[in-house]
């Protein structure tokens, strides 16, 4: 039998006041960022939301964070995702992942893929931080045809 919404949701609350407390502090701003690029991206277009992040960010921390600060952003918004009332497309997410990174100064990129099936052309964003892309699998680069020049540096 399943549980009804309102005990689901019960549940996920009382989840998410377990969390560390800088962890549901980012998962609320994760959250905020999807929601938030989504419609701002609609609005003024990906290019100039990315110029908005990139204010944002400006007079970010010189020393990056551990490594282990830097997989728990991914695994944030990858949860911020799955509970969006909207559907995060990849670009979002990883404009908001990109965004959460370099506040911190991490110096992360974003890329865009292309790949050709038989029925149609799929498009693809990730980052990718010291060469590995993050959210993704490993072998991302061999199922997408790359763009030369990475969005965040356009």
């Amino acid at each position: 039998m399943l549980p009804s919404q309102p005990t689901r949701w019960l549940h996920r609350l009382s989840t998410f006041r377990r969390l560390p407390p800088d962890d549901r502090g980012g998962l609320l701003l994760a959250w905020v960022l999807l929601l938030c690029l989504r419609l701002l991206c609609r609005l003024i277009g990906v290019r100039a939301s990315l110029g908005c992040l990139r204010w944002l960010t400006m007079g970010a921390a010189p020393s990056p964070p551990p490594t282990d600060w830097i997989c728990r952003q991914v695994e944030l918004v990858h949860c911020a995702a799955r509970y969006c009332p909207v559907p995060a497309t990849c670009l979002v997410r990883a404009m908001t992942l990109w965004f959460l990174l370099a506040r911190r100064g991490v110096v992360g990129d974003i890329i865009l893929g292309v790949a050709k099936t038989p029925a149609s052309l799929e498009a693809h964003a990730w980052v990718e931080w010291q060469g590995a892309p993050l959210m993704e699998a490993p072998d991302v680069r061999q199922r997408y045809a790359v763009f030369d020049t990475p969005l965040s540096a356009a």
